[in-house]
């Protein structure tokens, strides 16, 4: 089969990319233009977090944790020296059908270090359990509580010849995301296929036999800026009423990182021009409280970049950068270190944490979200890189991937292809022109965004 002229240089210097060229190399393409293109997807694809799924709508579960504290509903006065205290349990503590984890015999410790046994749970308002604590020891005293507050389950204890307690159990959270179909297209009519230009390389050194050759190339970065817009920024489709007129089907999109974190994760406020090391330590204590691992990967406008870059230049110089390089070459990279070089983290260690940060040009791309009235170069996202077992399943999922739709021996990841009347090759339109189509079906996947932290002035 004689395959077109179209489909030769696609094969060749500026084919799709996305497919035909390892990972390394892909990302040396497309830099090769700027870093238009090549950012969060480049990224995720980079460290092969890139499944294949089945369905539009696919996900996981997540393990809930095992312990929890007790949320005040409302305020209560201090009792008095010797006196019991009661409270109510706030709907935070409650679940769709008003369980919840408190036991009779739980001891509490309170914020001044008072401790009291739960001697009766109240049930009479389902929606409003009361708890009745007895102090442990009678001579102190229990705290005043407000509405919100957080109490801490620390131990229990038992009479000799006592039942046991009701069992206890953690459930599960569900995550689910869409895959959304991303199209282009390119054309070119026969006499423009046949017109000779003054000259034959662009400026980044590209050879092009003629003009329309440069389409080629711009629909790999328009695909690619709209991907990283979907992973980034996109949310999902819950409007009933989105449905395309032509075909009677609803469009589908999915729910990118900046959205996923805005709902599940936490967000930390700092002051433009005026970063300090004290945000690392804030942050660090986000990722301890919910158990973050110790590869943090952070994506960087180019404001907040040069901010962190000024304000922790002793902590880049550390000694042991080269280590970390190094094994994080290993854990991300299976220590391929052309791959790791082409990725260019720039790695900081702080708190017993190695950060991986990487400027995102994308933010600050002024036709994209460094447009006037746009915050993108000021933003900055931090996440841990790992692999957690999905409690249900069993299967291993990592903490950020993309995901294409595929079955058997064909898939969605991207496809191109031409149909046309002109140009070498096969005609099979009477239309003197030739159209390249590029379609990919791709969609986000994240796990454990209580660890993500979304940094933004």
């Amino acid at each position: 089969m004689n395959p077109d002229a179209i489909a030769q240089i696609y094969a060749s210097d500026i084919v799709s990319g996305f497919d035909i060229y390892k990972p390394e190399k892909l990302n040396v393409l497309f830099n090769r233009y700027g870093d238009q293109g090549a950012s969060y997807f480049q990224i995720v694809r980079s460290m092969g977090f890139e499944k294949e799924v089945s369905l539009d709508t696919y996900g996981h579960y997540e393990e809930n944790r095992i312990h929890e504290v007790c949320i005040v509903n409302a305020n209560v006065v201090q009792p008095a020296v010797g006196a019991d205290i009661t409270f109510v349990l706030s709907a935070n503590s409650l679940d769709a059908n008003n369980n919840f984890y408190v036991r009779k015999w739980d001891i509490i410790l309170f914020p001044n270090e008072v401790t009291g046994s739960v001697t009766t749970i109240d049930t009479t308002t389902p929606t409003a359990p009361a708890i009745t604590c007895k102090l442990n020891d009678n001579t102190e005293q229990f705290p005043a509580l407000s509405a919100g507050d957080e109490l801490v389950i620390f131990t229990n204890a038992f009479s000799e010849g006592s039942g046991q307690p009701n069992g206890a159990i953690r459930g599960t959270w569900e995550y689910t995301n869409d895959a959304q179909i991303i199209k282009e297209t390119i054309g070119v009519t026969g006499s423009e296929m046949t017109n000779q230009t003054w000259f034959d390389v662009t400026s980044a050194g590209t050879k092009i036999p003629a003009y329309y050759f440069l389409g080629q190339v711009d629909i790999d970065y328009r695909v690619a800026l709209r991907i990283d817009g979907a992973l980034l920024w996109g949310k999902r489709t819950v409007n009933p009423g989105l449905i395309d007129p032509d075909t009677g089907r609803p469009i589908k999109t999915t729910e990118g990182l900046i959205p996923y974190i805005r709902r599940v994760g936490n967000e930390q406020t700092y002051t433009s021009g005026s970063f300090s090391v004290t945000e690392f330590d804030e942050m660090d204590r986000t990722l301890d409280r919910e158990h973050a691992g110790n590869y943090i990967l952070g994506m960087l406008g180019i404001q907040l970049h040069q901010d962190i870059e000024n304000a922790l230049v002793s902590y880049f110089a550390d000694t042991n950068i080269q280590y970390a390089r190094q094994t994080t070459n290993e854990v991300l990279f299976n220590s391929n270190e052309s791959l790791g070089a082409s990725v260019n983290f720039k790695y900081l260690v702080k708190s017993e944490r190695t950060f991986l940060m990487k400027r995102m040009g994308v933010l600050s791309n002024p036709k994209l979200y460094g447009a006037v009235g746009y915050e993108g170069p000021k933003l900055g996202v931090f996440m841990p890189i790992n692999k957690k077992k999905d409690p249900v399943s069993g299967n291993m999922v990592e903490s950020i991937g993309v995901r294409y739709k595929g079955l058997g021996k064909y898939n969605r990841r991207m496809e191109v292809w031409q149909v046309g009347g002109a140009g070498e090759g096969l005609k099979v339109t009477d239309i003197d022109s030739r159209n390249t189509y590029q379609r990919c079906h791709i969609g986000a996947h994240f796990r454990g965004g209580n660890q993500f932290v979304l940094m933004e002035t």
